[in-house]
This record gives C-alpha cells, structure tokens and sequence, in this order.
C-alpha cells in the first residue's frame, strides 16, 4: 500500500481537520512540517530535536519512550555530550491524538501495529539543519544523529512492504 493510498483511505473527522489546522496555521514561519508514514513494527532510536515540536496521528498508533541523560556530570569532564539515557515514561498515541514535545525532550518511537501509520509532524525550527544527537539502542550512547541512517530507516521499511518482484 503507498503511501498515497492510505492516505486517500483516511477519513478525518473535522475536530482532527481543526486541530491539525490550528497547530499548522497558528506556528511562526520557522517551521518544518513534515507527514511522516511508518512502516509496521518500525522504531527509531532515542533522539532529540534541539526544537519543540507537535505530533499529531492520523492513521494508526505510536508509541513514544521518553528518555532522561543520565550521567551527564561524570562524563561531562571525560567527553563533552556522550551522556547515556535511562527510560523516564512512556505515552502512545492514537488516530487522532497530539503530543507537544519540549524542545529538551529525548524520545524513541514505535510503530507497535501490523500496518502503516501517519503522522504530521511540525518542528519549531529547520527540522534537516539543526545538529542534533541519537543514543545508540544497544548501549544507549550518546552520538551525532545521522539524518541519512534514520531516513534510510523509513525507506527500508517503505521497502520491505513492496518488495521487488512482490
């Protein structure tokens, strides 16, 4: 199914039209605004923004770990930024919930269901030109965000639901 499909097979009811439009139409022009569909059973790894942003879910559910930097003052002095994290919450989302995230937040997302989910994602500021950081999944290291690993994530998932020859 492309993602075109799903999201023609949406029907949006108009309290989520009006709070996608307000979140939308009322942020400042430094804005990105992105419409992102994940694969099933796709995550990322811990990441932050450096920026606040607004997540709100049309179609299908995920779920976010947030994360706290533990360890910060000892490693501080060793290594600039390679904090590690440690689970502080967790929330799932659902067609037709929003999240506000602070611009400090770490979180880490899955999409738990057998088919796709679609999000609009509004970040408050240049979402691609903003350094930001990722934790390793296995040792949950502090390291630079790749921008090019994480996308190839969502094509690989992209992938995997239209294989070649398929």
């Amino acid at each position: 199914m492309s993602k075109k499909s799903v999201q023609r097979s949406i029907t949006m009811t108009q309290e989520m039209r009006d709070r996608l439009t307000l979140l939308v139409s009322k942020q400042p022009r430094d804005t990105t605004e992105a419409d992102l569909v994940w694969g099933p059973g796709m995550s990322i790894m811990p990441h932050e923004h450096r920026m606040w942003a607004v997540i709100g879910i049309y179609t299908g559910r995920e779920d976010n770990i947030f994360w706290r930097r533990v360890g910060e003052e000892e490693e501080a002095a060793a290594t600039v930024g390679r904090s590690r994290v440690e689970a502080a919450g967790a929330r799932s989302l659902c067609t037709g919930d929003c999240a506000a995230l602070g611009r400090d937040i770490v979180h880490s997302v899955l999409n738990p269901i057998p088919r796709l989910t679609g999000a609009i994602h509004v970040y408050g500021g240049d979402f691609f030109g903003t350094t930001r950081s990722e934790w390793d999944p296995e040792t949950l290291r502090e390291q630079p965000c790749d921008t090019a690993r994480v996308m190839q994530l969502f094509e690989d998932a992209n992938s995997a639901l239209h294989p070649p020859g398929g």
